[in-house]
């Protein structure tokens, strides 16, 4: 570590100012890979704490082939406890920021903290050298030389026999007994090249091996024939169902609508899209099944269903205190952060909503349902579009008027779950009880008269800390901001909620439900890619509309 400063810096823990870098792809188990890298991380600091020169390297497997490599380091100049709080914070920050990446490295000014599931730490100088070379004499007798080109003409013999011998097993393993189309898994290809869903346009989108590839009949008796005593809710485009299979696996299972005729467009995309996402926010691709007319998606389960069943019931509600609120707020922005910024594709998701984030069994928020997810291409930073869909109340302004959209429109989104989530109100409820205000117009007239925490949900006012709940209000309405050049990215929303940066003040935010001058055809959804919402939040489809002022027309179209 090289460290330098125009003061005395000798002996001095500092835990800021602190950096990180990490890798773009996220380890393919987290579950698994918590605890090992927990373990690792904690053996490794106190493994460089407690010793001098304050440095220590480890490695332990983590799968079965699989190596995780540690490394702790601090400044020598420092004692053991500061180097041990310092190498603490670090890893407290890791934690929040990027522990499912493959590798991670924090800088801090006394101490630097990393991992790597990749590789090993090359170049580290604190590993033994290699003995040197031992030095053989050039000098063979007749004999000596007859019996090395013996030697070593045995072994290229062994070896090109050997070869071949493989080759053979290779061969016979994995060509002979290849398996078909139908029993193979499959990955959708890239969403750049989605058509409009026909038989052979099946063939050409499934045609690589990561995902299980279902057969209808599995899926049929799996859900007692998509019976209705197994429906979770009706999703964008389709309804989910959940199926048990023989072995006791449970799944969600997205049954595309034929009655819709852009459905297969949007199926394909989202498979498309799906197929490609690996993040512990985002929701769990297991398969596909294409057969005939049908088309379904299979999800992994999610056992508390979608986060609006908790946050608009009065009854559950209750259970959904601060640091879980925290928690979704938190995962529900590296989702969206993972989606823009830090995937292979930049992925605009344009139907954000509570009834699109679902829970697992620790609460954990994955984001769902891509059906209207759009892709940008390399440096595109913002797209059109004439067929403008999604929930009303959770639209940005922008995309209502003109039909553009952009990372912005999702963190706009997230502007007002934000809201909703420190408030425990809906913002089409709110809207509907008020008429001429909503959650976005209220926040910011309690801003104004200095009363921001008088949104605050009272089920959890008493058990929290206002200092965050009013640092999240903040957040909210500067995601909230009508120019959307002024709203922060989700890389930024991120280090905002971890408190890392201070905060900008905010202007007056854009209201979520403006009027139409021509009607607003509609239909009620809810999770389209989940476990099934039934939260009925309006989807609308809006063909170029223009908006004048605020009035009752949403209200009287919304349910």
């Amino acid at each position: 570590m090289l460290r330098y400063a125009n003061r005395s810096i000798f002996s001095l823990y500092e835990p800021s100012p602190w950096g990180v870098k990490s890798g773009v792809y996220n380890v393919s188990n987290y579950a698994k890979f918590a605890p090992t890298l927990a373990k690792a991380m904690n053996n490794v600091i106190k493994n460089a704490s407690s010793t001098l020169p304050h440095f220590a390297y480890g490695q332990t497997n983590w799968t079965l082939f699989q190596q995780l490599y540690t490394f702790a380091q601090c400044t020598p100049d420092i004692d053991a406890s500061k180097c041990d709080a310092c190498l603490k914070k670090a890893l407290s920050r890791m934690i929040r920021c990027c522990d499912s990446r493959i590798w991670v490295v924090v800088f801090m000014p006394n101490c630097q903290l990393r991992y790597d599931t990749t590789s090993p730490f090359i170049n580290d100088p604190y590993r033994p050298s290699p003995p040197p070379p031992t030095v053989v004499s050039n000098h063979q007798s007749p004999d000596k030389k007859k019996t090395n080109l013996i030697i070593v003409g045995a072994i290229a013999v062994s070896v090109l026999v050997g070869s071949i011998v493989l080759a053979v097993v290779f061969w016979i393993c994995f060509c002979r007994n290849k398996p078909s189309e139908a029993n193979t898994a499959v990955t959708p290809a890239s969403p750049r090249g989605l058509h409009n869903g026909s038989e052979k346009d099946d063939a050409q989108n499934f045609g690589d091996t990561q995902f299980v590839r279902y057969d209808l009949a599995t899926l049929k008796t799996a859900t007692t024939n998509f019976s209705t005593e197994n429906t979770l809710g009706e999703g964008g485009f389709g309804t989910v169902y959940m199926g048990t299979l023989k072995n006791g696996e449970q799944l969600a299972i997205k049954r595309l609508s034929g009655t819709s005729g852009q459905g297969t467009k949007e199926f394909m995309t989202e498979a498309g899209l799906l197929a490609k996402l690996q993040h512990r926010n985002l929701v769990r691709l297991m398969g596909f099944c294409s057969e005939g007319e049908e088309k379904l998606l299979v999800y992994e389960f999610m056992l508390n269903a979608s986060l609006d069943r908790f946050l608009f019931d009065p009854n559950k509600r209750p259970l959904l205190n601060w640091v879980i609120r925290d928690k979704i707020l938190m995962g529900i922005a590296r989702g969206l952060q993972y989606l823009h910024d830090d995937s292979r594709l930049t992925i605009v998701h344009r139907d954000l909503k509570p009834g699109n984030v679902l829970l697992d069994r620790e609460m954990n928020p994955k984001v769902a349902d891509f059906g209207l997810a759009k892709l940008f291409e390399d440096a595109q930073t913002f797209g059109n579009t004439s067929r403008i869909v999604g929930s009303l109340g959770y639209m940005a302004p922008a995309y209502l008027t003109t039909g553009e959209y952009s990372d912005k429109s999702d963190v706009y989104s997230f502007g007002i779950i934000l809201l909703e989530i420190v408030s425990g109100q809906s913002n089409k409820r709110y809207y509907q009880l008020h008429h001429t205000e909503d959650l976005p117009v209220y926040a910011w007239r309690l801003w104004t008269e200095k009363r921001p925490l008088e949104i605050t949900d009272p089920v959890v006012f008493n058990n929290c800390s206002t200092n965050d709940v009013t640092r999240c209000i903040q957040i909210g309405l500067l995601c909230l901001q009508a120019n959307a050049a002024q709203r922060p990215t989700m890389a930024l929303v991120v280090s905002m909620l971890t408190g890392t940066i201070d905060l900008p003040l905010p202007s007056e935010p854009a209201m979520s439900f403006p009027q139409f001058n021509m009607p607003v055809a509609s239909s009620n959804s809810g999770s389209g890619s989940g476990n099934g919402s039934g939260s009925g939040d309006q989807q609308s489809e809006i063909d170029r509309c223009t908006i004048n002022s605020v009035s009752h027309e949403l209200h009287l179209q919304s349910r």
